[in-house]
């Protein structure tokens, strides 16, 4: 019977798994981050553009054309 180097050290055992989760539990939280400002840079843009179109809609020096078409 083949025992690995863990199991005879139950200590360094659970440090081992408990820093494999500690590892996984990083990398879930960086991916969450990048996710996180992925959609805070979406809505900052969004934020932006209607910031725009409100500047617009209020400034009487911007005046919108409307185009005229004849209907048939």
């Amino acid at each position: 019977m083949l025992l690995n180097s863990m199991q005879g050290i139950p200590g360094l055992q659970h440090e081992e798994e408990e820093s494999s989760l500690l590892r996984r539990k990083v990398e879930e939280l960086n991916k969450n981050t990048v996710l996180l400002i992925v959609e805070a840079g979406k809505l900052i843009q969004g934020s932006k553009q209607l910031s725009d179109q409100l500047k617009a809609f209020k400034d009487p020096s911007t005046k919108r054309m409307v185009a005229i078409t004849p209907s048939g």
